[in-house]
């Protein structure tokens, strides 16, 4: 008998910001505890194929699989599978998204059946997915209501406090700095491409008032990877931009010149520029 669960969540959020946060694979390694690490390895028409590598368990073990999924956005679905199953015969996965008065209902449907050589069978596989969906799903209901709200805001977001923040830095004394660093990997041939369409999005970027400055580099030592850092006045004024409609249209513009990413942020606790220079 074929294993099967089914759980839903409902998230107060607008539907364009459930579709798009929980549709952008590559950063799946920020938006579900379980992942370290999500790479995207082909886009072929809608579907996307990816490679998914779990957090290190109490063994120390990392679990890791190809996945493809197929957004159809005109009906809010997605149809998804495993390509290497591991342990399981097939795992087959639809998502729904549906409107209604309080919020989107976001629901996951996963159909499977396990390998004899499994150490569990289909019913003790239900019982693990059931209590890791529910998991997972009331962290990306938090992230995304916490992004809903940035978002909309109550107008003290990346706008309040320009002046102040302009003279601060004006005069070298800009207080704690919130620093994002993040890491892409790109796509042989897309490098120009990428750098290109950095260079215009980051343009915009630096000029939110809340944003101190930005810097893109090439590694000499990975082909096809950079670093960025990207300088903040403070996290809220940060995240608030990082959900807005407007800066998911900017990840849309490199999604396709990226096959990996990872993001950190930090608080900057110390600087020491060489005597008589500032940055």
């Amino acid at each position: 008998m074929a294993g099967r669960t089914d759980n839903s969540i409902v998230i107060d959020a607008p539907m364009e910001l459930v579709w798009d946060m929980t549709n952008d694979v590559s950063q799946w390694a920020v938006l579900f505890e379980e992942y370290a690490e999500s790479e995207v390895l082909a886009v072929e028409g809608d579907t996307v194929r990816f490679r998914l590598t779990t957090q290190r368990d109490e063994d120390g073990k990392q679990w890791s699989w190809v996945s493809e999924r197929t957004p159809e956005p005109e009906n809010r679905t997605v149809t998804a599978r495993r390509l290497d199953n591991g342990l399981f015969e097939y795992m087959n996965i639809r998502w729904e998204y549906t409107e209604g008065p309080d919020g989107v209902r976001m629901r996951w449907i996963q159909e499977f059946t396990m390998k004899p050589s499994a150490p569990v069978d289909d019913s003790g596989a239900e019982d693990h997915l059931n209590r890791q969906t529910v998991k997972e799903m009331a962290r990306i209901k938090k992230l995304i209501e916490e992004a809903a709200a940035q978002a909309g805001g109550d107008g003290s977001t990346a706008g309040e406090g320009s002046d102040s923040v302009q003279k601060a830095t004006a005069n070298g004394d800009r207080g704690p700095v919130f620093r994002v660093l993040l890491r892409a990997e790109i796509a042989e041939g897309k490098e120009k491409e990428f750098e290109d369409a950095w260079r215009e999005i980051g343009e915009v970027i630096t000029g939110q008032p809340a944003n101190l400055g930005q810097w893109l580099m090439r590694s000499h030592d990975e082909p096809g990877v950079y670093y960025i850092i990207s300088d903040w006045t403070d996290e809220q004024r940060f995240r608030a931009f990082e959900r807005s409609d407007e800066h998911i249209g900017h990840r849309s513009k490199l999604q396709p010149f990226r096959t990996k990413g990872s993001m950190v942020t930090t608080d900057v606790v110390a600087e020491m520029p060489k005597a008589g220079q500032t940055r």
